[in-house]
């Protein structure tokens, strides 16, 4: 009887797997449910049965199925392994973290295990503590590009950014279209201050991605560094090409054309970021600089209120202000701006001399 149930348990099992194979999981999954209601402990089953849930997105589900997997097998790595992952698909991450580590308890040298501890402990922002468990994925499996990048990306967000670069380096060998890894490596570089080479792996990521906005607008960030505006301007109008209502690159397009002195241009791109992003706070600012800078002394007044709305302890916006308001002759309102700016910046000369023509003009009129 036992070996009738056995190959009964095994042909729905096939029948199960067929339609697994040709993505129709809900009928594959009835199957397996009646081959372990006839063999509970049939592993394949279980297993088949968890991926199928996990492919209908049904999570919980499989986390049930693999429990039940886990009190059959109690010792095998597959099934802790599994649970975990689903664990940490469905963003239970204090699960996840405690059946990785019960894989790695069963079995130390498991590279994909050491690797998933690592993730799940990045993604709970547990830098430091995800470092290691990257080293031991890379200790047993050196050709393991998604641990290269993850350790890069680890030492990235805890500033070494050389570091970073060398793993970042190390996953692009394995996997020259590693994408992720090219702009982790960019990143990086302009954090160090090699723009030049930041430039360059940018361009290889736009090779591989030419409609990447982001990197276009990283690309005129690092062009910008090294003082060459125009080519910095047509990045960011890549940028705009790509996604039009980027915030960023209608912000650093009104940079550029502020650094050029085409200052019409440059309040319609600054009045673009502020329409997309309300609390942009260096759009704010810039278009007061520029509308200053247009003689629209009213609606830069305007422009620094709202930059300080949000950003009250910035020195240079009620400096900026203030000198509008000498421009306008509202003298006093000016030297009330002034003491704002400096009781944030006490020894700024700049803000000390204007001030003390404003006051000058005030006790003129009184």
């Amino acid at each position: 009887m036992a070996q009738t149930e056995s190959g009964t348990a095994n042909s729905l099992f096939q029948k199960g797997l067929e339609f697994s194979k040709v993505g129709d999981y809900a009928t594959a999954i009835a199957y397996f449910d009646q081959a372990l209601a006839l063999q509970p402990n049939h592993f394949d089953a279980l297993s088949e049965k968890g991926n199928a849930l996990v492919s209908l997105r049904q999570h919980e589900a499989a986390i049930a199925c693999f429990e039940s997997a886990i009190a059959q097998f109690p010792a095998s790595t597959y099934f802790h392994y599994s649970w975990a992952w689903v664990a940490f698909v469905a963003g239970h991450h204090d699960l996840a973290l405690r059946g990785f580590n019960k894989v790695i308890e069963l079995q130390p040298s498991y590279p994909n295990a050491q690797y998933s501890q690592g993730l799940t402990l990045y993604k709970v922002h547990c830098y430091e503590d995800a470092i290691p468990y990257f080293g031991k994925a890379l200790e047993e499996t050196p050709e393991f590009a998604d641990a290269w990048y993850m350790q890069g990306i680890s030492l990235y967000v805890t500033r070494r950014f050389e570091g970073a670069i060398t793993h970042f380096n190390q996953a692009i060998a394995l996997r020259t279209d590693y994408s992720e890894a090219l702009i982790g490596r960019g990143h990086a570089l302009l954090c160090v201050g090699d723009y030049e080479a930041a430039i360059a792996s940018y361009d290889n990521v736009l090779e591989l991605d030419p409609q990447a906005a982001e990197i276009w607008l990283y690309r005129g960030l690092a062009l910008k560094q090294l003082n060459r505006h125009e080519a910095a301007l047509l990045s960011f109008q890549k940028t705009l090409e790509f996604s039009p209502t980027h915030p960023g690159g209608w912000y650093h397009q009104g940079a550029s054309y502020l650094k050029s002195g085409e200052l019409d241009r440059a309040i319609a791109s600054f009045d673009r970021a502020v329409q997309l992003q309300p609390n942009y706070y260096e759009a704010w600012y810039n278009r007061g600089v520029a509308l200053k800078l247009a003689g629209q002394l009213e609606g830069a007044i305007a422009s620094y209120d709202r930059a300080l709305e949000l950003r009250p302890s910035d020195f240079r916006a009620w400096n900026n202000r203030g000198g509008a308001l000498v421009s306008l002759g509202r003298f006093a309102e000016a030297v009330e701006s002034y003491d704002r700016g400096l009781a944030l910046k006490p020894d700024d000369p700049v803000a000390q001399q204007n001030r003390m023509v404003a006051l000058k003009k005030v006790r003129a009129i009184a």
